[in-house]
């Protein structure tokens, strides 16, 4: 059996890796709704739009699922403080991920115009509020959640939705959204044969322009007003009460810096540069290009998260040192193991399933397909 630190490393690899297939499949998913009602402009457009998700969201959300899974098993304490700290902003995002496939199997059940128009709105409102929470919940997870713990390791919150949002937790929403609205139009040109995908052309090369400046923006406020975590001790063995935890603005401390703009971190960085580079330089013919440049800078923005934040996952701001990291919080070394065999064993199960689901539904769509009556 392999050492706890290599088990905790693995797994904070693989916590990762879900993330990221996450938003690199559900995500097109919400910036396909996301721009429903901008590109879509009449009843057929629309359908067209909502036909080139509608079969395979539930494959995509099954990344979601795993990557809770993952976490719960994994790291339970962050699992509890994230949705103890995070309630009001986790109900309205787990709200809007239950309305969204209601309204993608109600919308086209009734002839009404004023019955369609509604539902589109919805499909696209309950989009853009998740993809714009999953930066904001991003955003705290670096700067930090009010949590604490007493001697016995009781837990004790401070849920305040407002207190989330904040400048760069804002700016680092933005990031989220302008990213996966980008990658969403990325796909509608890749899956439709429609003047519309001239339009999704356009429109993934201006949020992929916002996404970059967003991220830009959002490193620049971090480094010059927010602080940071370095670990200034800590015990030989895992205890989230024994170590020293030092928070010191980041501009001002060479550890924090070297953490957050140099080595790895900068090269995750310029993923994002180059994926945003390449999808809005990229031809109209050259849709796999796009995409390719879309999904690069969200596989580069999720790593710079994870890289500058390491070894810390969820620090605290109301007592620095019981601060969740990769080695304190996780479960133990046998439930890391015995997880890591199930994940062996399940994982190329679901992505056989997965990798079916896409081959049958890889098509481009067109007008004509939707008399089909199977169709949305």
């Amino acid at each position: 059996m392999p050492s706890l630190e290599i088990l905790q490393l693995i797994w904070w690899v693989l916590l990762g890796v879900l993330l990221t297939a996450f938003a690199l499949t559900d995500g097109f998913d919400l910036g396909v709704a996301s721009l429903l009602t901008i590109l879509g402009k009449t009843d057929d457009e629309r359908r067209l739009l909502i036909n080139t998700i509608a079969p395979i969201w539930e494959s995509n959300q099954v990344w979601l699922i795993l990557g809770a899974g993952a976490i719960f098993a994994a790291w339970p304490t962050v699992y509890a403080v994230a949705f103890s700290t995070m309630y009001g902003a986790m109900f309205l995002l787990l709200a809007c991920l239950i309305v969204r496939p209601v309204g993608l199997k109600f919308r086209s059940k009734m002839p009404s115009q004023i019955w369609r128009t509604r539902w589109d709105w919805t499909l696209c409102i309950t989009s853009v509020i998740p993809s714009l929470l999953f930066g904001v919940a991003v955003g705290n997870a670096i700067l930090g959640l009010p949590f604490t713990f007493d001697d016995h390791l009781m837990l004790s919150t401070q849920s305040v939705f407002f207190s989330l949002l904040n400048p760069f937790t804002l700016v680092t929403g933005l990031v989220s959204l302008t990213m996966l609205i980008a990658h969403g139009a990325a796909y509608i040109r890749l899956k439709i044969d429609h003047p519309i995908a001239q339009k999704a052309h356009v429109a993934q090369k201006l949020f992929s322009f916002l996404s970059l400046v967003s991220f830009v923006a959002a490193g620049l406020i971090l480094n010059n007003t927010c602080f940071g975590f370095t670990i200034e001790s800590m015990p030989g063995t895992p205890n989230i009460l024994a170590k020293t935890v030092g928070v010191q603005l980041i501009d001002e401390s060479g550890e924090l810096t070297q953490r957050f703009f140099k080595s790895h971190t900068i090269i995750a960085a310029m993923m994002v540069f180059f994926g945003c580079m390449i999808s809005m330089v990229s031809e109209s013919r050259k849709t796999i290009v796009g995409f390719l440049g879309t999904s690069l800078s969200i596989i580069g923005t999720i790593a710079t998260a994870g890289l500058a934040t390491f070894p810390f996952i969820l620090p605290s701001t109301l007592s620095p040192n019981h601060s969740l990291t990769v080695w304190d919080a996780s479960s133990s070394r046998l439930t890391l193991f015995i997880m890591l065999i199930a994940v062996g064993v399940f994982l190329p199960l679901v992505l056989a399933y997965i990798i079916w689901t896409y081959r049958v539904f890889r098509k481009k769509l067109t007008l004509q397909d939707l008399s089909d009556p199977q169709m949305y």
